[in-house]
């Protein structure tokens, strides 16, 4: 539904019915990829710095989704190879028959099963959105930790609420994410502010994680601080952000059956975008960990 990619340009009740029609799996793919063209550029902008991931030959990415974004990931980095494993077939498939090739392929795999053929597979494992969906995210680190090679690494970016920051807040945003907050910790099907749980858990030296890893960067500190940006969009985002947005809260309000105003959202979202001003950075977690050797006992089969 080519709808779904400009919504900006609709009126309310158009676009309030295009987004109601919609069926779940269309929302999700044009989600996803206008996530990966709202965020790539400021992501890959700090990522392609680091020497970690300049050295890095082989990533691995867990929960790929519809490949979107490690398509792009291809695209800037082509002397690397990359491997993205997800759990829904359907996004499998897709991924393949739009972007495989020699040096990018897509797999059936689940995050929280241990894959004995993707042991020492990768210098870096990516989890982009991922844990906050999961039901043991440690299990997920914990297969990942396996999956890398010894001092390899693990790169996270994952939802931190409490760290956005915006010049014109969108209320009808703000009370999805606690209604969805309140849902996953009443009914235990996942948890949005996740990295933050797992960064506790890592500088705490009695924790399994502490033993498989060190930190090695962080934006937000352990008691949810900011210690710097690392994505912030302005104007020339605020119709790519007005979409997002508005799909976004579409797929919370059918993944949770939270109740959501899409036409008041929908008048939100135009003052935020008629705001010359207004700028946002979204409350998400950069998390690099180190695998450690020492008190690791390696996988034997």
């Amino acid at each position: 539904m080519c709808h779904l990619n400009n919504l900006f340009k609709y009126d309310k009740a158009t676009c309030v019915k295009y987004l109601e029609e919609a069926k779940s799996q269309e929302l999700w793919d044009h989600f996803l990829k206008g996530q990966s063209k709202l965020f790539f550029d400021s992501e890959f902008q700090w990522i392609s710095k680091q020497t970690w991931w300049q050295q890095a030959k082989k990533i691995l990415e867990i929960g790929s989704g519809n490949g979107a974004h490690l398509s792009k990931l291809f695209d800037r980095c082509p002397d690397k190879t990359f491997l993205g494993i997800e759990k829904l077939q359907a996004f499998v498939k897709e991924a393949n028959a739009l972007y495989a090739n020699d040096s990018l392929a897509f797999q059936e795999g689940d995050a929280e099963i241990f894959n004995t053929h993707l042991v020492h597979s990768a210098d870096i494992v990516l989890f982009r959105l991922t844990l906050q969906h999961l039901q043991d995210p440690i299990a997920a680190l914990t297969n990942a930790s396996h999956y890398v090679w010894p001092h390899g690494y693990v790169f996270i970016i994952e939802a931190c609420d409490k760290a956005k920051r915006t010049s014109h807040p969108i209320k009808a945003i703000d009370k999805a994410l606690k209604l969805v907050e309140e849902c996953q910790r009443t009914q235990g099907n996942g948890n949005r502010q996740i990295s933050l749980a797992l960064l506790q858990a890592l500088v705490s030296e009695k924790s399994l994680l502490s033993k498989l890893y060190e930190v090695i960067f962080t934006n937000i500190d352990a008691t949810g601080n900011i210690l710097c940006d690392r994505i912030q969009f302005e104007k020339k985002d605020q119709a790519l952000h007005f979409n997002h947005s508005l799909l976004f809260l579409t797929l919370l309000h059918r993944t949770y059956q939270i109740p959501i105003d899409l036409s008041t959202a929908y008048d939100e979202l135009q003052a935020y975008s008629k705001d010359k001003e207004a700028w946002t950075s979204p409350g998400w977690h950069f998390l690099v960990l180190k695998r450690l050797t020492e008190n690791l006992r390696e996988v034997e089969f």
